[in-house]
């Protein structure tokens, strides 16, 4: 194969252009951390914000708008991540970490001695408020 000087140039700018698409394939943007450093400051402001005011506070209608947009967007990118990547994410309302499994509730309770045995089940004596924990 004879190759002039125009062949030569292809080649050499083909090998570059896929060198360079290498080069961006390997390439990991940040943007997780850049987010999570935004959330980070917008949880912090809120946070602020929240413990500043008080429920009878008069705020101009310009804050009160800026706010609820905050609010939306925040709950749209929530919502996204949510349901159309499907992140897992915890509630920091909920008490507790998560469901435990039965058997991890069990683990961590007091090992208890059967008071008798009923229909061929072992029965435990309860007080007035686990019996109310119960029935809610």
């Amino acid at each position: 194969m004879k190759l002039n000087e125009n062949k030569l140039k292809q080649i050499i700018n083909e090998e570059m252009m896929m060198l360079d698409d290498k080069k961006h394939m390997d390439h990991v943007d940040e943007e997780g951390g850049m987010a999570k450093s935004q959330l980070y400051k917008i949880a912090k402001y809120a946070m602020m914000l929240h413990d500043s005011l008080d429920d009878e506070d008069q705020l101009e209608a310009w804050v009160q708008s800026k706010i609820t947009i905050a609010s939306e967007y925040i709950g749209k990118v929530k919502h996204y991540l949510e349901y159309e990547m499907g992140l897992d994410m915890d509630d920091p309302d909920d008490c507790g970490d998560s469901m435990d499994s039965e058997e991890e509730i069990q683990d961590k309770l007091p090992d208890a001695e059967p008071m008798m045995v009923m229909h061929g089940e072992e029965a435990y004596e309860i007080d007035d408020e686990d019996a109310k924990l119960m029935e809610s």
